[in-house]
């Protein structure tokens, strides 16, 4: 339940990363005539552009403790050659600093909220604590009042790329795609990797932005269409390369809607770890996929020499969907003398299968929107409801694990997200996926039309979810990560209890189980 502090007056098939492309050799086999390919990339021409891209800056953590503020203020920005009046930015930034903590550490962030709207942050993916002064998102930080967070971090809490941003119902849209959104690093995810060791390391957090509306970025923007795709908050950039020469990209989609799917002419991406989760082998893929929310930590050769192109390539996520066209992400510059090639790493730590624990509860969960026939225009449900900051829709015992079913109504894509926790992919669209480690973030294939019947048929995507970190009791959500969704409806609550201590006092919400715990009646999931 939301509360406030200060006002006025006082933020296969599996996964299309999935990869459709996918293959697990930690070799680099086709290296030697990937240096000779010189001819099959885009636009070749002769190297030499000045390097204009920048990593953002980074405040680390220092003696176990992130001390630092964000300022949210107002400011005068120019992005894709237009000038936008931002209402409000994180220290006045399109792209705000990333904040890199290790685990075991402490996290004592200063909101300085001196924007005119209400807000909190939200920190994506992370494994920590949802009750006050941690990653809570019932939390108001009053339009012109500042609040500070006290957040540890588990010593054993996942090591990657997460990222920051507003979690503020039903303002989400409107602040993440008025530009409030930043990375996040815990530790060192190549430190099992001491053969990787000093390779060049780069971030590039995606985020975009319609064209200005009378000077200020538009109010709750729609995500169809075109729009200003950047990186690190810079338009179309050009990355300075050397052909063979190994580089880790930390690659977040940080935007609030729309979907990329990278591809450097046909360049080949090893995927190291995905949602801040190292994987148990490497991946070699051709295209990323990253849905709204998704992160993705590759390994990437520099290309032959010659000028190639960093693209992102049109989506359609439906015929209820989205649709936006191809856009040139960076210009890649490859040059100098080949590199000695490093090998991509091929021994990695192996987590455990959830598909062999005994499941305690399976849950079911129906996602509809507008594009159903006599849908609601205004109105996007899980299991026909939209969201009650009220109440509760799922109670959790701790220690369960779960295995929850996600049934996508819909005809258009939805981005399956929940707090706090990870989990395990076991099926999407109908078929396995192979086990590759955790994430926080799936893409829901749409619904499809059977020909014979013309009935809609829904997709089916199953997850097992692990709720056995004692860190995780209290209350946080899970909603579709299209975030124009979740502002209009498209999430629910869920409540991890400890069994072991008295049964806190929660409201459960109206027709939304089949189950009971005493008194507390129905938990959510049919």
């Amino acid at each position: 339940m939301r509360y406030v502090l200060g006002s006025r007056s006082v933020t296969g098939a599996a996964e299309r990363i999935d990869m459709r492309h996918a293959a697990t050799s930690p070799l680099v086999p086709a290296l030697a005539a990937l240096l000779l390919a010189a001819a099959a990339c885009d636009d070749v021409s002769s190297p030499g552009s000045a390097e204009t891209f920048r990593n953002p800056r980074v405040i680390d953590s220092r003696d176990g403790v992130l001390d630092a503020t964000l300022r949210i203020e107002s400011a005068t920005r120019e992005i894709a050659g237009q000038t936008y009046a931002f209402p409000a930015l994180y220290d006045g930034e399109y792209m705000p600093p990333v904040l890199h903590v290790n685990p075991g550490d402490v996290v004592r962030l200063d909101v300085d909220n001196r924007s005119r709207e209400d807000t909190n942050v939200h920190y994506h993916g992370f494994n920590v604590s949802p009750l006050p002064g941690g990653d809570d998102v019932y939390l108001t930080i009053g339009a012109e009042t500042s609040y500070r967070y006290d957040m540890p971090i588990p010593a054993d809490h996942p090591q990657g790329l997460f990222w920051y941003h507003p979690h503020f119902h039903p303002l989400v849209n409107h602040q993440i795609a008025g530009g409030l959104s930043g990375g996040l690093v815990v530790g060192d995810i190549l430190a099992p990797f001491p053969e990787l060791h000093g390779i060049p390391e780069r971030f590039l957090l995606l985020k975009d932005i319609k064209d200005p509306v009378d000077g200020v970025p538009p109010p709750d923007p729609d995500p169809t269409g075109a729009t200003n795709r950047t990186i690190n908050g810079i338009f179309q950039p050009t990355m300075a390369m050397r052909p063979g020469q190994l580089e880790f990209w930390r690659v977040g989609n940080i935007g609030a809607n729309i979907y990329y799917e990278l591809t450097l002419g046909g360049q080949p991406f090893w995927i190291l770890a995905q949602d801040g989760n190292l994987q148990t082998a490497p991946r070699q893929v051709d295209t990323l996929l990253l849905p709204p929310g998704k992160r993705l930590e590759v390994l990437v050769y520099g290309p032959p020499a010659g000028t190639w192109r960093l693209v992102a390539l049109p989506q359609d996520t439906g015929p209820a969907g989205d649709h936006y066209p191809e856009q040139l992400m960076a210009t890649v510059e490859s040059s100098g003398g080949p590199v000695a090639p490093i090998a991509i790493p091929a021994q990695f730590a192996q987590v455990k299968d959830l598909r062999g624990e005994p499941i305690d509860e399976d849950r079911t969960f129906v996602f509809t929107d507008p594009g159903q026939p006599g849908g609601n225009p205004d109105l996007f449900t899980i299991n026909g409801r939209v969201f009650d900051e009220s109440c509760v829709d799922t109670l959790v015992p701790l220690g369960n694990v779960e295995r929850w079913t996600i049934l996508n109504e819909a005809q258009e894509e939805h981005v399956f997200h929940i707090h706090q926790v990870d989990f395990q992919v076991v099926t999407r669209g109908g078929l396995e996926v192979p086990f590759y480690g955790y994430q926080d973030t799936v893409n829901l294939p749409s619904a499809t039309v059977d020909r014979a019947t013309g009935q809609l048929v829904p997709s089916r995507t199953v997850v097992i979810i692990p709720f056995t970190n004692p860190v995780i009791v209290g209350e946080f959500v899970y909603h579709c990560h299209i975030v124009q969704h979740a502002d209009q409806g498209m999430m629910a609550s869920i409540y991890v209890y400890d069994p072991a201590q008295p049964m806190p006092d929660v409201k459960i919400c109206d027709g939304t189980g089949n189950g009971s715990h005493g008194s507390h009646g129905a938990h959510g999931g049919s």
